[in-house]
């Protein structure tokens, strides 16, 4: 299962109908500083059946309609509709899952135009393989916020992040098994650190420590991590707890770190894994992120201020060399 097309309309800054169209693997979006590349992952996160304000970055659900300029009126319905494909044959099935919103307040859920209520179009996409979707957004401003939880705190944000599954599993198994993945993926992007997870007690209750081993620095809790070592460790922390998810898609807005040549070689070895496995749905300025692309859009903004789509393309060697990403 992917998303093959996501059509918004009236959704924040895209005042009138816009298609992005994604290939599997990594589907990667640029553009400069305050485009409204962003509100692209809100889009698809709100049609998931995010309801969160503050995941979605706005103040209050008006703040999901386009506001209107001098040459567009305000929108009276916001809607995003996502086409989820399960391959890329003509005869493969599809599925229209469409999201709205009025002016009235009033929520609207479609699957193939046939309304449902809110409970059944999650449910949809339980069935669907992607109830967990909307929980692997990660925004680069929210990438290392566990790190700086104390180890109480941070264990329970990990079983709050499981859901309805935590009541199912053992602790200490989810722990090591956590563990597992968060070691690869650290010593993907830093073959000569290491890294744990492990169960602490901590003002006399359980908690979840982390501690990370950077060459000739020695062992570092993570209260002692800081700028790209930080940033390293959150990632490869967070995709590892994604692996415990129910999700075919990733959305992650600008989280590579601020690495050097090398490192940025190493965290294409990790894209080009995950991708492997999982549609990666990807904002960022990372000449080495775009290299990487199947799909590539470009967002540019109107004179009023409205989004539009630039271009889209299917990456290929040719345009890699025309945008000098090779």
């Amino acid at each position: 299962m992917f998303l093959e097309q996501v059509i918004v309309s009236g959704f924040r800054s895209y005042a009138i109908e816009t298609e992005m169209d994604f290939n599997p693997g990594i589907g990667v979006v640029i553009g400069n500083n305050g485009v409204g590349k962003s509100n692209i992952m809100d889009a698809i996160t709100w049609a998931f059946g995010e309801n969160d304000l503050e995941r979605l970055r706005c103040y209050g659900t008006d703040d999901l309609f386009f506001s209107g300029s001098k040459d567009y009126p305000s929108a009276e319905v916001a809607s995003v509709a996502l086409i989820l494909s399960e391959g890329t044959g003509k005869n493969d099935p599809r599925f229209r899952m469409e999201r709205r919103l009025f002016r009235s307040g009033d929520d609207a859920y479609l699957e193939n135009e046939k309304p449902l209520n809110r409970q059944h179009y999650l449910d949809r996409f339980k069935n669907l393989g992607l109830v967990d979707a909307l929980k692997t957004l990660v925004r680069q401003e929210q990438l290392n916020d566990w790190l700086r939880l104390d180890p109480v705190q941070r264990l329970e944000d990990a079983v709050s992040f499981l859901g309805d599954r935590s009541a199912k599993i053992d602790i200490r198994s989810f722990i090591t098994e956590w563990n597992q993945g968060f070691r690869q993926y650290f010593i993907t992007l830093l073959p000569e650190g290491d890294c744990r997870l492990f169960l602490c007690r901590h003002n006399g209750a359980d908690g979840l420590e982390v501690e990370v081993f950077f060459p000739d620095k020695g062992a570092r809790k993570s209260k002692l991590i800081s700028g790209g070592e930080r940033t390293i460790t959150s990632l490869a922390a967070k995709l590892a707890l994604f692996d415990q998810l129910q999700s075919a898609i990733y959305l992650l807005d600008e989280v590579e770190p601020a690495l050097d040549y090398m490192n940025h070689k190493r965290m294409q070895d990790l894209l080009k894994g995950l991708a492997a496995r999982k549609q990666l749905i990807m904002i960022t300025h990372l000449r080495s992120t775009i290299e990487l692309a199947n799909t590539l859009h470009g967002v540019r903004t109107r004179r009023d201020g409205t989004s539009f789509m630039k271009f889209y393309f299917v990456m290929d060697k040719r345009l890699l060399r025309l945008y000098k990403c090779c």
